[in-house]
């Protein structure tokens, strides 16, 4: 039942059109990253199943780093530059609980979104327009980075899977034609769902009528449409009238 919630919701959130709501931002080295709205992603996934609780960030000890500037020479051609990078003098584990995890190296946030019961949990460590880790970032990086994780782990769900993560871009309204085509993939789903389980009923009642007439599947299928009459007739038409020839006492006698 569980893994049908979650193939629900992502068939769902998959199906949903991104491309009117997505930015591409250059970066100063590797390939140009593709953005979709965090505000516009979560209104959008509220509006679907509005029962989605806020999400959760996963919560660490602090640790409290002492940094300082320090210098390193690169070379352009024939010319030697001065560069300075962030280096870690000391690091310090205090008794208080944030919602990112900080590292000598960098740090890290997890958001763990909730929809129709099922979790999704994605990381994202902090980076900078380089695409490399932030040590001791400010929290302005930080809460960035948290909503770009937001995005991520609603990817999982489905929203806009190859466009994970990305800059915050400005509120946008969210678009009516989406609302409709996400209700109207998840009435197909749910349609979808009901034949199978239809016809996985229909064919193991039958098997049942089958095996009652000797082997006469022949048989089987005369007294099914003796039962129904002329016309077309639905899935669950089918499962009853089996039903109604079992509880008879249908039979070769």
């Amino acid at each position: 039942m569980a893994d049908e919630k979650k193939k629900s919701v992502f068939e769902t959130l998959s199906a949903v059109d991104v491309s009117k709501h997505v930015e591409v931002i250059k970066m100063k080295k590797g390939p140009a990253l593709s953005y979709v709205s965090w505000s516009w992603a979560w209104n959008f996934v509220k509006s679907i199943y509005p029962d989605t609780p806020t999400p959760k960030w996963t919560k660490y000890k602090e640790m409290v780093l002492t940094t300082a500037q320090e210098p390193y020479k690169v070379k352009y051609g024939n010319q030697e530059y001065t560069r300075y990078r962030t280096a870690v003098k000391r690091a310090e584990l205090v008794d208080r609980e944030v919602p990112y995890l900080t590292t000598m190296t960098g740090t890290m946030v997890e958001c763990t979104i909730t929809i129709e019961g099922e979790p999704y949990t994605e990381s994202l460590y902090v980076m900078d327009n380089n695409n490399n880790a932030v040590i001791n970032p400010t929290m302005k990086e930080i809460n960035k980075t948290q909503k770009r994780c937001l995005v991520k782990a609603l990817a999982l769900a489905g929203l806009g899977l190859s466009i994970y993560a990305g800059e915050d871009l400005p509120m946008a309204d969210i678009n009516e034609a989406d609302k409709e085509q996400a209700e109207q993939r998840k009435k197909q789903v749910n349609q979808q769902r009901k034949t199978s389980a239809l016809e996985a009923e229909y064919r193991r009642l039958m098997m049942e009528l089958i095996n009652r007439l000797n082997g006469d599947s022949k048989r089987a299928e005369e007294l099914v449409k003796g039962t129904l009459g002329d016309g077309k007739h639905s899935g669950e038409e089918y499962v009853n009238a089996v039903k109604a020839l079992l509880e008879s006492g249908a039979s070769n006698d």
